[in-house]
């Protein structure tokens, strides 16, 4: 197997001490090195407010890690994870790196203004024809009249 990029975030409960949050961290870089991995990075982003509530809680405390490994390493990752009652949402993905080239961006044209978004023709001119429309037929009140019922005989001949 190979080596891969990985990052995990995880978010745990707001009233757990830092020593909890310290012992947590351990833990998870434990399973990495123990599964022949090696830890690239971490960051602490402490307590943060939450967009909604999860078990109750608005707010969590969140930890990223990144960390290079086998793909076996993650089972063990989201184990510790599902046995540790203080996580409440964790997240674990492989990092993938693009290799895609991006053209610099072009400079705008001399006539190019804010209020148009196309070509640098003023926004009156944009999308509309010079002639005036056609005006609509005005509605008729006399009845519709109705197509006679089909018989299932042809015109003029006789019937099948």
């Amino acid at each position: 197997m190979s080596v891969l990029p990985y990052e995990t975030v995880f978010i745990a409960e707001p009233e757990i001490s830092n020593d909890q949050v310290d012992q947590l961290i351990n833990k998870i870089k434990q399973a990495i090195t123990a599964n022949q991995g090696t830890l690239t990075g971490e960051d602490r982003w402490g307590r943060r407010r939450m967009a909604y509530a999860i078990h109750g809680h608005r707010e969590g405390f969140y930890a990223v890690l990144n960390f290079t490994a086998e793909s076996g390493v993650v089972m063990a990752i989201e184990h510790l994870y599902n046995v540790t009652d203080s996580v409440m949402r964790h997240l674990t993905t492989r990092v993938i790196k693009s290799k895609k080239t991006f053209r610099p961006r072009k400079e705008k044209p001399a006539g190019y203004s804010e209020g148009s978004r196309h070509s640098g023709r003023p926004m009156s001119s944009r999308g509309r024809s010079e002639a005036p429309a056609a005006p609509k037929p005005a509605p008729t009140t006399e009845p519709a009249v109705s197509a006679p019922a089909p018989t299932g005989a042809p015109e003029g001949g006789t019937p099948a």
